[in-house]
């Protein structure tokens, strides 16, 4: 059974302490799956602020196309006016026309989100008198607004499962396939905080690298909003043993570019992402994390770790 919010009017999510607020305009109410309810929040300035509209979405000249993901099978593309970047969901369910069109300004400070009425949003219709209700933060929109806002100066979201044992934060970072969720598993048995075991969020603030948690989760299902220093950074390789093996700066540098969700299509959000991953790779220790899928792995590491701070 699917778990929402009551119906809202407006409500603000936090990701890695970048806050986006939601505000339905008045034929609309808001609801939120069950991921994002943890990072909810009632304080903090937006970081941008979204006006959501329900019905016909407006006729828009889309110019300069700068993204589009539907070739490798997504369901987004990107484009870039002349005063907006426009953002268009669309998929072979809803027909040829955009489900939802999202619409920014040039510093993504402001916006509007367009979603279109139709079968699937029908069945929770006048759930609150004559008002439909939409769920605003639906993948992977809000995704690809994180990793906008991230580009921008903020933090990088890296592909890795994200673990908090103490006070200290430590990453496993992987492509798809290379264990993520085996060892989220793993540490499931341990007194620990699972931040995410899928896309983990790093930024600078206070001259300290910060990790923080995410509701992007993958097979194992972990998201809290929290945050860690980030103290070691283990690429994940699946062997019959379980050692740590240490990483160059630029080697390490490589592995995290391969493994984030950066801007290709901004020079200065490439430029950003690859300076912010330079400086992690070169300020917290990196190893290659070989490793067999049992609980001997995670005793590897806390020792490993352990060792890191004497």
């Amino acid at each position: 059974m699917v778990e929402w919010f009551s119906p809202l009017k407006r409500f603000k999510i936090s990701v890695g302490g970048i806050i986006i607020e939601y505000i339905a305009d008045d034929s609309l109410m808001l609801k939120v799956f069950k991921t994002h309810h943890g990072f909810m929040v009632k304080l903090g300035k937006p970081d941008l602020s979204i006006q959501v509209h329900y019905g016909d979405l407006p006729s828009m000249y889309l110019e300069d196309k700068l993204f589009d993901v539907s070739e490798s099978g997504g369901v987004w593309t990107l484009y870039r006016s002349k005063e907006n970047y426009e953002l268009t969901l669309t998929s072979p369910v809803f027909g040829p026309e955009p489900y939802r069109l999202a619409v920014f300004d040039t510093d993504f400070s402001h916006g509007d989100l367009y979603i279109r009425s139709h079968v699937v949003y029908e069945e929770v219709k006048r759930e609150n008198g004559e008002l439909s209700c939409c769920d605003p933060v639906e993948y992977p929109l809000d995704e690809v607004i994180f990793v906008n806002l991230l580009s921008r100066g903020r933090g990088v979201d890296l592909h890795a499962c994200g673990v908090k044992t103490g006070d200290k934060g430590i990453i496993f970072s992987g492509v798809s396939g290379a264990g993520k969720s085996t060892i989220a598993e793993l540490w499931k048995k341990k007194e620990v905080d699972l931040l995410s075991d899928d896309r983990i969020i790093v930024r600078r603030t206070d001259d300290h690298l910060m990790m923080y948690g995410t509701p992007w989760h993958g097979d194992a299902g972990v998201s809290l909003p929290e945050k860690a220093p980030l103290k070691a950074v283990y690429f994940l390789e699946q062997s019959e043993e379980n050692r740590a093996v240490p990483l160059q700066a630029a080697d390490a540098a490589f592995r995290l570019m391969v493994r984030s969700f950066p801007t290709y299509y901004s020079r200065e959000g490439m430029e950003f992402t690859l300076g912010l991953v330079s400086e992690i790779a070169q300020e917290v220790p990196c190893y290659a994390l070989q490793f067999t899928p049992d609980e001997r792995a995670i005793d590897t590491v806390l020792s490993h770790v352990e060792s890191l701070s004497k």
